[in-house]
């Protein structure tokens, strides 16, 4: 096995300070001399690599073993991460599945959208109606009681005589007191949460898009955003991979690839 000084020196020169400590702290001597091979593996491909277009066969095939070099280090180096990485991937797995025995029925009880949650959800929807309901038939009352008064009123301005009068006027007062009654029965508006000793739950309205009945109808400013723009992408590759040819609005042209196979 090489001197672990001499690779330490050798692998100094392509890596900064701090992630030669790295290296240093987490890799075995076999994975250092490794990382330093394929480090000046890769430094000799980019330094043989050529910036300019290819103008010959002679230039092509030498660019092919680049590639073909450079992936095969850029394997290699994953393989070296993975020896590292896996075992570690394994232990948070089997951590995660342990405490998933007992988080995930709790998530089930209390996650978002659990079962305490969408209990509490309806029983508010419910509440919420029943307010609107009640405050409506108090508004009513009101309104029932404010006409009534006004009768009376008018009657009392009307009255021929001192107790008609006086009948109009009490049955006015009753009216004026009517209202008191509805407006002191009518149930003040929904709390926005609810706090115990072991701490508070509140709600939050906001509009949320349910559904799009009409596409036509939306206005073309709203399909000008980078997300929308982005997903019209995804959907036009996925018909041109499946045989489109030719969309109106496209320009749908040949793109070549390489496939690359080291060994």
């Amino acid at each position: 096995m090489s001197d672990p000084g001499a690779v330490i020196t050798a692998l100094a020169k392509y890596l900064p300070d701090a992630r030669l400590d790295d290296a240093v702290q987490l890799l075995d001597e076999r994975g250092l001399a490794k990382l330093e091979l394929m480090a000046r593996e890769i430094r000799v491909i980019s330094t043989e690599a050529s910036r300019k277009p290819l103008e010959n066969d002679t230039e092509e095939g030498l660019a092919a073993e680049l590639l073909a070099r450079g992936t095969a280090a850029v394997r290699e180096l994953d393989v070296l991460r993975r020896s590292r990485v896996d075992p570690l991937n394994a232990e948070v797995k089997a951590v995660n599945s342990l405490f998933r025995v007992v988080t995930d029925p709790a998530d089930q009880l209390v996650g978002k959208g659990g079962i305490l949650e969408r209990m509490l959800l309806a029983y508010r929807q419910v509440k919420r109606a029943r307010i609107a309901r009640e405050q409506e038939e108090q508004r009513r009352r009101q309104e029932e009681a404010a006409r009534k008064e006004a009768e009376a009123l008018a009657k009392a301005d009307a009255a021929k005589t001192a107790k008609a009068r006086e009948k109009a006027l009490a049955e006015a007062e009753a009216a004026s007191k009517e209202q008191a009654v509805a407006l002191l029965d009518t149930p003040r508006e929904m709390t926005r949460g609810v706090k115990t000793d072991s701490g508070s739950i509140s709600g939050r309205e906001r509009y949320v898009l349910l559904g799009i009945t009409d596409m036509d109808a939306i206005r073309p400013s709203y399909w000008s955003d980078e997300i929308v723009i982005e997903a019209l992408k995804r959907v036009l590759q996925r018909a041109i991979t499946a045989g489109e040819r030719k969309i109106p609005g496209c320009s749908i042209g040949l793109e070549e690839s390489l496939t690359r196979r080291v060994g």
